[in-house]
């Protein structure tokens, strides 16, 4: 089998741009483990996207296409097209961010989604861990 290939979503990627306490650490342990090559890490475009609204104001814009070129240098970006957006909005979720999120990365061919918000993802179609159980896990 091959490496395990991890979506991240975009809470754990602002945790680590931003270092929001306390999730930072978890979120940093969890960039190295995608730097270090040990695992894959995905971000969908939509992340890459949010992210950058988000770091907006904390960030000049030189810094902040600084950031965003070495995301997209070091991650995989699956992709959000018509088929994404259908397949969310059939899936009748409760949120349709998380949905959309979803089936980016079950077409980006991710193994498990690592997430703060893991009970937005509980219906989905794929496996679903915290930043802390993700590390444990990797600790086995």
């Amino acid at each position: 089998m091959g490496k395990m290939k991890v979506f991240l979503d975009t809470n754990v990627l602002v945790d680590y741009l931003n270092k929001r306490e306390p999730f930072f650490a978890n979120a940093s342990c969890i960039i190295d483990l995608c730097l270090s090559g040990q695992v894959k890490g995905v971000l969908s475009a939509l992340s890459i996207v949010n992210a950058a609204y988000i770091m907006r104001k904390a960030y000049t814009r030189s810094s902040l296409q600084v950031k965003m070129g070495w995301l997209i240098n070091v991650f995989e970006i699956s992709s959000i097209d018509e088929q994404t957006i259908r397949e969310a909005f059939a899936s009748h979720a409760t949120d349709f961010e998380d949905a959309v999120q979803c089936f980016s990365a079950l077409q980006a061919d991710a193994d498990l989604i690592v997430t703060r918000d893991a009970s937005g993802f509980k219906d989905f179609p794929i496996p679903v861990m915290t930043p802390a159980d993700f590390l444990a896990r990797c600790a086995e």
